[in-house]
């Protein structure tokens, strides 16, 4: 669907419309997302599980009259509750990544769930809500939405306020990559994109943040770098040559992680997390370390080996491999 000048244009295909939302020249894709959330098991007791339900999510940035919505005529096979007038002014779900070529198969995915904000535990973010009050502000229906753009081009975490009972969320907090997936030479500088956006008509802009980013491998984590943008301080961690480059951190929100020289030990999933007072949201990065790799094989059982030596450009892994020929 096209929104040009108050005339709507609209391709039906398999009862899901094939529709664009623009607004002001920039076109924002409908998504169809699941609404996932905790449901108490039958009969009682304590026992829950997840469920699951198709939605659409159609997004301005510029928000929606009446006439607008009436004109959308969304599908009838999707519960009308779940439908989602979404006001996202910076147009972060606008991304041609979200918007898959009419007729695919293959999707972006999306995810919504409730969201309860609460204040931080961790301690660069305990200065955003050091009152010990909840805001009157909070008082609202809260949604996260996680998207995945196509072909590994975006990933998308943003949180929604919006009045209770309404399905007119607005984005207040957007966390995001381009770079989900990255690449990089041994020895070389990485750059991991994570960026974030606040709504300027929030009352939670100008009121402080703080920026997390962690490595996770297998199972073992640990904190990269945390900084606690409401003091202006960086806290101490074991981990050297991580930094932020401030000037664009608060500029333009570049929370991008920099690590001065790719070691194999780099090789993993790093998670940017951003806090503002009761709020947070965070992003997954993926990054794989190439470079030269020698494999020696002995193919003989009884240590008179030989030695085939390889070389070639692949994923520099931190576990041994080995091979038996028996």
């Amino acid at each position: 669907m096209l929104y040009i000048n108050s005339v709507f244009i609209c391709i039906f295909i398999n009862i899901i419309p094939e529709c664009l939302f623009a607004v002001s020249g920039t076109a924002c894709p409908v998504l169809e997302c699941w609404f996932v959330q905790e449901v108490s098991g039958r009969g009682g007791g304590l026992s829950v599980h997840m469920s699951q339900e198709e939605s659409l999510m159609f997004i301005s940035t510029e928000g929606f009259s009446e006439e607008t919505k009436a004109d959308l005529h969304p599908p009838e096979d999707i519960c009308a509750s779940r439908f989602y007038y979404v006001t996202d002014p910076a147009g972060t779900f606008c991304s041609a990544s979200l918007d898959p070529p009419k007729g695919s198969v293959v999707k972006p995915k999306c995810e919504i769930y409730p969201f309860m904000p609460q204040a931080s535990v961790v301690r660069w973010a305990s200065s955003l809500t050091d009152s010990f009050q909840s805001p009157v502000y909070l008082q609202a229906d809260w949604f996260s939405v996680a998207a995945q753009g196509l072909d590994q081009q975006l990933t998308v975490s943003n949180l929604m306020r919006s009045a209770p009972g309404s399905s007119e969320p607005r984005v207040i907090l957007s966390v995001s990559s381009k770079t989900p997936v990255f690449r990089s030479r041994l020895g070389e500088q990485v750059l991991l994109d994570c960026g974030f956006w606040v709504d300027p008509s929030s009352p939670l802009h100008g009121s402080g943040f703080s920026v997390e980013w962690r490595y996770q491998f297998r199972g073992e984590g640990r904190l990269v770098l945390a900084y606690d943008g409401k003091n202006d301080r960086f806290m101490e961690t074991s981990e050297s040559g991580a930094e932020l480059d401030i000037t664009n951190l608060y500029e333009t929100g570049n929370a991008s992680l920099i690590l001065e020289e790719a070691q194999v030990r780099h090789s993993g999933t790093y998670i940017c997390t951003v806090y503002l007072p009761h709020l947070m949201a965070q992003v997954a990065v993926d990054l794989e370390i190439i470079g030269e790799m020698i494999v020696c094989l002995n193919i003989d059982p009884y240590e008179d080996s030989e030695e085939i030596i390889c070389l070639g450009t692949l994923p520099l892994l931190k576990v041994p491999l080995e091979l038996g020929i028996h």
